[in-house]
């Protein structure tokens, strides 16, 4: 990662000679962070998923899934297997057993929505229709309806008049004309906010609703032309599978959209929502799990194309695909009930997940357990996430109990091949891993060319566990789909133990990585065939939080060796005890009572856990038909790393698709630096915080040689006192030797403004004595506040990007407690035209937005919206965020010392302390909105530079007594 400018600045400021400096003026394209740390293709960030698979996203908001490159061909996207279903057996097997595509299952896409008109969605492989239903929970589309006057033919609606309401009145079986308008502007940005497609985003677009003889229905001047005596009406979806289309020019409709319509009660409108993708994500989704000849080549189906799809859409695109509240449960009772009413057995998919602040405790995962214990028919798969490869960083819902959790691998027809001839099929990078929790369960392929909108043509080839997951429940809709009708079906513990004891490890990676691996549908399905039902076996780790024993510990320091874990079965029985590594022991069996509670109870090994690295190790628990598989695992690891302050200097060797991890304790208030070299600039270095959260400025570096390395500059304002983890992974095709270099600063920074002035204040953490040069630099402003609401109403925040500012981050914190509540928490920064100038969801109980600015802007009026969004629909709870606004300067001012001369020495002897008081000079800028300055403290000890960040707000007056 390149040097952030005010470290660039700071470096030079700290060097000069001991008397006031003037910086000179220079760009500050993104504040804090390298500008270029999140372009490289193939990073999922959120949505993964939307998951980082963005997972929707990461997992599985979701950083976004990023478009690969270059776009090509439908039909020789075919040819080169890009719809990869060799991998998990899916082209074996629909050969052998062509009845078994999915037909007569129902697979549910949890989405950002389907888009219904692309060529691939349109029909199963029997002919029968693809989608049964559309339906919005998001409230995204949701139009606000009002009665109309009809005067003549005509009616006015948004400012806009409309005629051609002569048949329409006549076809009118209520007294009233209802209408409403779709604004563009607030759908988020072209091109999919651009629904009509006529390159502008904001049209404000009048839609007409009546009721017919055969119910209420939805007109839209589709064409442009001020008239509606040429449109057709439009039922809701259910009723007759119609949708519509804007379009202008004569061009074809880039967004297909249907309508979700309904009467109100005697006293109000009918209520009227449209369902439509602008995210791309979920029709991506839908082409993976079971798209039938896509974009018209026969052949180039998704993993079930003979299974039916319902689109239920849970996130708001326009604010980041963020999740709103109790959408999830909402869409997944529709769902359940649509498939009973069909008497479909049903799989549901959620490509969507966020950061796990504390496994266990998430009230989503809690949600889905409930349901899927009364309904434990219902297959339901979910992203894993797409915070790896760090490790703990499995993402809620999937790390809910009775879901499979899909991790991604990618595919060797996306890799080069390597020395030997052959692609390689490594877990991806973005993949999140297990920690605190034993997941994955699986993975399955996580790049894929799928179905996309019209308007995000070119993005038909995306990356991330929310394209994996879509996969394993195309997989579980061939297994559902091979029970003959009225023959006894598996339920979906069943379903997921056949997928997971007959999958195929992958070379090189830990269960931590993997989980049970690759599944091979048609191993799965002769397992199925034996009649073997799943031991249901519960586990609680040790702790009763998580569901795998995770320890971590630095260098010189014993684990806890001995750990019990708690069995829940359903029955009594007994079970046989295997360990996978030496140093992790057990007894022979263990036996679960008639109510199926029992323990298991393990021992480490603590002598071969002297070095620092991580060791994981899993017990199996059998029973007398070991064909059937483990019944359950015991998943142990213990990650040794370095203690604080270690300087730490490590050579590793890495084969091809290779990891190598390393742990480090880090100090509140000392920053710290990791560089990684390597002598193959494909080789890739990744930080994650102590929770297993990706480095909150940006993760993923490419670590070349010299000025090419990977660099990582933890300043003191971000350091968080933990076990840090630093992951180092050689690209696909070729192995690499990397240099692994971690430096904590001989130092820890205070700083803060008092009466006097501010007062930066150095403290030795060292035996020996030392000697410093300290600096202060005004950089900007910043503004902050804590905002306290209720429920999930929409918070906003009014401030001026001053024409001064060159960039500016947005940062929302809260206490990580709260977090499990959510499901998602968007963060939108607007123009005052309410055009969006920058969006980003969290993912972690803390976030940063990123707010480019263009050069030359003049002040801008803005607005910074909070969407929280809760597990429980129409929670009303209690929320608490900390936001700071942070504005960049394009130089920075120097303050100055009592004696004139800056920087200041200081010499400090061994575990002491020195500090400086600095006075605020005249600054170049004005402030208003609450705004204070900001800036940092600059220290250079030994040739190292070392900063600290921070708001210097005025002191409060003292108090007279």
């Amino acid at each position: 990662m390149k040097r952030p400018w005010i470290l660039s600045f700071c470096i030079a400021a700290a060097c000069a000679p001991a008397q006031p400096s003037t910086p000179p003026s220079q760009p500050v394209p993104k504040p804090n962070m390298d500008p270029g740390s999140l372009d490289r293709p193939g990073i999922a960030v959120r949505p993964d998923s939307i998951a980082q698979d963005t997972s929707l996203r990461a997992p599985g908001k979701t950083p976004a899934e990023a478009d690969s490159e270059p776009p090509v061909a439908p039909a020789d996207a075919y040819q080169r297997g890009w719809m990869p279903l060799r991998e998990t057996g899916v082209a074996a097997f629909v050969r052998a057993h062509p009845r078994f595509d999915g037909r007569g299952v129902l697979i549910a896409i949890l989405d950002s929505g389907i888009d219904a008109g692309v060529p691939g969605l349109v029909t199963t492989s029997t002919g029968a229709r693809k989608i049964l239903d559309l339906r919005d929970f998001s409230g995204e589309g949701a139009i606000a309806l009002t009665p109309v006057t009809v005067q003549g033919d005509a009616v006015t609606v948004g400012g806009r008049r409309l005629t051609g309401l002569g048949r329409i009145t006549a076809m009118n079986a209520g007294a009233r004309v209802y209408a409403g308008v779709l604004r563009e502007r607030v759908l988020g940005s072209a091109p999919a906010a651009d629904v009509n497609g006529n390159g502008t985003d904001t049209d404000v677009i009048p839609l007409v609703v009546v009721r017919a003889r055969d119910g209420w229905v939805v007109f839209a001047d589709t064409d442009g032309d001020g008239s509606l005596d040429n449109e057709r009406p439009v039922h809701d979806y259910l009723v007759a599978q119609e949708t519509f289309g804007w379009h202008s020019g004569g061009k074809r409709s880039l967004l297909t959209v249907a309508a979700n319509v309904a009467a109100g009660d005697a006293s109000s409108p009918p209520s009227l929502d449209l369902f439509f993708d602008t995210s791309a994500h979920g029709t991506h989704v839908a082409g993976i799990a079971a798209a039938n000849d896509m974009y018209g080549v026969a052949g180039f189906d998704g993993v079930a194309p003979g299974a039916q799809l319902l689109g239920c859409k849970i996130a708001n695109n326009a604010f980041g695909g963020i999740s709103t509240t109790g959408s999830m449960l909402r869409a997944l009772d529709y769902a359940i009930r649509l498939a009973a009413a069909r008497q479909l057995p049903l799989v549901v998919n959620m490509s969507f997940g966020v950061g796990n602040e504390a496994e266990g405790t998430a009230r989503i995962d809690a949600i889905i357990d409930s349901v899927l214990a009364v309904h434990p028919e219902i297959v339901f798969t979910v992203s894993a996430g797409n915070d790896g490869p760090g490790l703990s960083s499995i993402g809620f819902p999937g790390s809910a109990s009775r879901i499979i959790s899909v991790g991604a691998t990618i595919p060797a027809v996306f890799t080069p091949d390597d020395a030997s001839g052959r692609g390689r099929e490594p877990v991806a990078y973005f993949s999140s891993r297990g920690g605190e929790l034993a997941r994955p369960d699986i993975m399955t392929p996580g790049i894929a060319y799928s179905t996309v909108p019209g308007w995000d043509a070119g993005g038909e080839q995306k990356t991330g566990t929310s394209m994996a997951s879509p996969h394993a429940a195309g997989l579980a809709a061939l297994l559902q789909s091979s029970i003959a009708a009225g023959a006894r079906r598996p339920d979906a513990a069943t379903i997921r133990q056949a997928l997971m004891v007959t999958a195929r490890p992958i070379d090189g990676a830990s269960y931590l990585d993997q989980g049970a691996g690759m599944p091979d549908v048609g191993r799965a399905y002769r397992w199925l065939q034996r009649a073997r039902p799943a031991a249901v076996v519960g586990v609680t780790a040790p702790g009763g939080r998580g569901t795998a024993s995770y320890q971590i510990v630095s260098r010189g320091t014993a684990p806890d060796t001995v750990r019990t874990f708690t069995l829940r079965a359903t029955r009594a029985d007994t079970f046989r005890l295997r360990s996978s590594v030496a140093w992790l022991h057990t007894p022979a069996r263990t036996i679960t009572s008639a109510a199926g509670a029992g323990s298991a109870r393990v021992t480490y090994d603590a002598r071969r856990m002297q070095q620092p690295g991580v060791y994981t190790g899993v017990v199996t628990g059998w029973t007398r038909d070991t064909l059937a598989g483990p019944a359950f695992r015991l998943l142990n690891t213990v990650v040794v790393g370095y203690p604080a302050g270690t300087a730490v200097s490590t050579h590793a060797v890495l084969p091809p698709a290779s990891i190598r991890r390393v742990f480090f304790q880090a100090d509140s208030e000392r920053p710290f630096e990791v560089r990684v070299t390597s002598d193959v600039e494909a080789t890739t270095a990744y930080l994650h915080e102590p929770n297993g959260m990706p480095y909150r400025d940006g993760n993923g570096a490419s670590a070349g040689s010299g000025e090419a390395a990977a660099l990582y500059e933890i300043g003191a304002r971000d350091v968080v006192a933990g076990m840090y983890e630093v992951v180092v992974a050689a690209p696909p095709a070729s192995g690499s030797n990397a240099q692994i270099e971690i430096t904590h600063a001989p130092v820890r920074l205070r700083v803060a403004r008092e009466r006097a002035g501010i007062v930066a204040t150095v403290v030795n953490t060292g035996d020996s004595a030392l000697d410093a040069r300290v600096a202060v630099v005004i950089a900007g402003a910043s503004r902050s506040q804590v905002i306290v609401a209720r429920g999930s109403e929409q918070q906003r925040i009014s401030f001026t990007l001053p024409a001064w500012a060159r960039g500016a981050v947005v940062e929302i914190s809260m206490d990580r407690a709260q977090w499990p509540r959510f499901t998602d928490f968007g963060m939108t920064v607007l123009d005052s035209s309410g055009a969006q100038i920058a969006q980003e969801p969290l993912n972690y109980a803390i976030g940063r937005l990123q707010v480019p600015l263009a050069d030359g802007h003049r002040s801008i009026p803005a607005a910074l919206l909070l969407n929280p969004g809760f597990a429980d629909p129409d929670s009303n709870e209690g929320w608490t965020a900390n936001v700071s606004i942070r504005l960049y300067g394009d130089s920075a001012v120097t303050a100055s010392s009592p004696a004139g001369a800056v920087p200041v020495d200081l010499h400090l002897a061994a575990r002491a302390s020195g500090s400086v008081t600095f006075s605020l000079p005249p600054l170049p800028w004005t402030f208003g909105d609450g705004f204070v300055p900001m800036g940092a403290v600059v220290t250079l000890v030994g040739g190292r530079v070392w900063t600290r960040e921070a708001a210097f707000p005025p002191a409060a007056p003292s108090v007279m007594r």
